[in-house]
Formats: C-alpha cells, sequence, structure tokens
C-alpha cells in the first residue's frame, strides 16, 4: 500500500485528489493523510506550513512514499501584497519537503542518511509531486514566445506569484535526486464542492450577474485574457495515473495538464448566465488587462508530451469535462443565489 501525503487538502485540488485516492476501489491500494490549516477537519491534519519544524516532524512520523503538494499562495494579487510569506510558502516550504523526500529516498538506496524508515519498501519511496502553473510563462510579454507552451517552453513570470511557484520548481529539481520528482503545471483551477464562489478565480465571476433588483448598473467584465479553467477532478484523475505506475514515466519531468477550451471570463460569464438562465444584458466586455497585479494574457499549455509520455495519446479512455457540463455541475449548489433560477 503506498503512502500518500498530500498537503493542502482542504483546498480544492487536494480534496479532489484526497477523495480519488480514498475511494472504495482505491482503499486497498493507497494509505493517505490530507493536510490543512484553517480548513483542516478531522480526518485532515493541521500544518502550518510556514513552521518548518512541523514539517520534518510530519514527514518522519509518516515516511511518504509519495508527496502531493498541493498547497500554496495562489492568488496573484495577495501574492503581490505579501511576497515574504509567499516565498514562504510556495518556496520555502517547497524546499523543505523535497528535501525530506530525498533523505527518505537516499536511506532506501543505501547513501548514508539515516532514517528511520522500513528500508523494504520499494525504491519509489519517495516522489515530489509538485503542483505549479501556467503563470511561469509570460504570454509571450518579454519572451515573444507565444502559446501554447510545451513542457520545454522558456519561461518567464511576469508577476510575483509566477516567480515564486517557478522558485518552487527549481527548489523541487535541485533537492530530488535519489528521489523522483515530478512538476505539474495546471491553468486556473474550478470545483464542484466549492461552499462559496470565491474559492475559485473561475466561479467567483458568476458574482457579475447578481445585480440588485431593479438596478440597471452596468458591469464590466475581462475580455482580454484568455483562460482555460479545468476541473480538479480532471487533474486527480491524471496525477493518479502517475501514482499506479511509480511515476516512471515522467521521473524528474515537468508535465502539463490542462483542459483544450479556452474562453475570457466575459465569455465564461455569458456561458453561466445560460447555465443559471439570467440576464446578461448589464455584462459589458473589458478589453484591457484587468489592474492589480500583472497577468500575461495567454499562458495555453500543451499537453502532447503528457500524453504521450502517459501513454494516453490517443486514448479515448480519458477525456477532459466540458466546460459547460463542468459549469452546471459547479454552479449547481448556488442555483438559489441567483433570481429567476
Amino acid at each position: 500500500m503506498k503512502r500518500i501525503l498530500i498537503t493542502g487538502a482542504s483546498g480544492m485540488l487536494g480534496r479532489s485528489i484526497l477523495k480519488l485516492l480514498t475511494s472504495p476501489v482505491n482503499q486497498t491500494k493507497y494509505e493517505c493523510k490530507g493536510t490543512g490549516l484553517s480548513r483542516a477537519h478531522p480526518p485532515l491534519v493541521q500544518l502550518d506550513l510556514l513552521d518548518m519544524v512541523a514539517i520534518e516532524k510530519l514527514m518522519r512520523e509518516f515516511e511518504p512514499n509519495f508527496i502531493i503538494h498541493c498547497a500554496a499562495e495562489r492568488r496573484p494579487d495577495i501574492a503581490a501584497q505579501n511576497q515574504s510569506r509567499t516565498i514562504a510558502l510556495n518556496v520555502t516550504s517547497t524546499k523543505i519537503l523535497a528535501e525530506e523526500c530525498e533523505r527518505i529516498a537516499s536511506a532506501i538506496q543505501g547513501t548514508g542518511l539515516g532514517t528511520d524508515l522500513d528500508t523494504s519498501m520499494n525504491s519509489s519511496a519517495c516522489t515530489m509531486i509538485y503542483i505549479s502553473t501556467d503563470y511561469v510563462f509570460d504570454g509571450g510579454i518579454h519572451t515573444g514566445v507565444q502559446p501554447p507552451y510545451s513542457p520545454l517552453s522558456k519561461t518567464h513570470p511576469v508577476n510575483d506569484y509566477g516567480l515564486s511557484k517557478l522558485a518552487g520548481e527549481k527548489v523541487v529539481r535541485e533537492g530530488c535526486h535519489n528521489a523522483k520528482s515530478v512538476i505539474i503545471r495546471v491553468p486556473v483551477l474550478y470545483a464542484t464542492d466549492c461552499d462559496e464562489l470565491e474559492e475559485s478565480a473561475s466561479l467567483t465571476v458568476a458574482n457579475a450577474l447578481k445585480t440588485q433588483e431593479g438596478g440597471s448598473m452596468k458591469v464590466k467584465v475581462d475580455d482580454w485574457s484568455m483562460r482555460f479553467p479545468t476541473l480538479v477532478d480532471d487533474v486527480a484523475a491524471v496525477l493518479q495515473i502517475i501514482l499506479d505506475t511509480d511515476a516512471d514515466a515522467v521521473q524528474h519531468r515537468c508535465v502539463h495538464v490542462s483542459s483544450p477550451e479556452g474562453c475570457t471570463k466575459y465569455h465564461l460569464v455569458k456561458l453561466m448566465g445560460e447555465i443559471l438562465n439570467q440576464d446578461t444584458s448589464h455584462v459589458e466586455a473589458d478589453g484591457e488587462p484587468p489592474v492589480g497585479a500583472v497577468r500575461p494574457k495567454d499562458t495555453q499549455l500543451d499537453c502532447t508530451a503528457t500524453w504521450e509520455d502517459l501513454g494516453l495519446l490517443g486514448d479515448t479512455s480519458f477525456k477532459f469535462t466540458p466546460l459547460r457540463d463542468g459549469m452546471a455541475q459547479a454552479l449547481e449548489r448556488f442555483k438559489g443565489t441567483f433570481t429567476n433560477v
């Protein structure tokens, strides 16, 4: 049974991964431990990723075969406002996890780094899986390299969030030698179990549909940047494929996992209006770059190499959830907050 440590298991992606790996069909394959902080309710373990002593203690107690590091500061504006905290969470904690992963793997391979773990475990014990972002690319602003981006495309983040995630990628690569590592870049995500629209940068745009009764105020919505909203359950499914193969096909690699369906926030709001039977005549397209932290215009990820590495190229057994279907599921629980539904 593979031991899986999932950081950020109270977040959208972490929840989905934990739910999938602990489902009845997988209960004999994985022993999972999920961590969280402010929303860490049992069975999740509370872990402050800014507390390096606590990280090392948990790692030495659980000795995971895989670490899936989902936890991060993912909000570009917040990342810009509190750079030191962002670096601590997105880079420093990642470095500690990678070092702990390397300690376990080195001990397994007999390189002399002491550990109390059961050395009868196989050589896959430990693999670091780091969740990164499409925001490591610049949309061609500085590099001139246009999307879609392959894992080998030149990176050049344009904001503090992207810079911190790219730095996290670097410490994973530098910290894992005997340990396997996989970097997974994903775009903006959404989930079907969010309690608040604000949890997802995709779902929160539905708030533009809420207008004061009898009001005539126009609402401008970003029609400048292209986004590729991806359902977390689809990312979790790809992650399980990687786990089931012990990450052999993608070890020390970067892989891209993204829905191919792109849209601007404006077109997403229009789609949500159709799904929720809401009037969208008050919603206007804003063709200017959004205010706040700089965002790239388009960072579409090319997933071809991922499907080739995992043997999924041309395989119809895995398909991304169509955007309309996924949004309909995600918005179902919020119908009561809109009029005319």
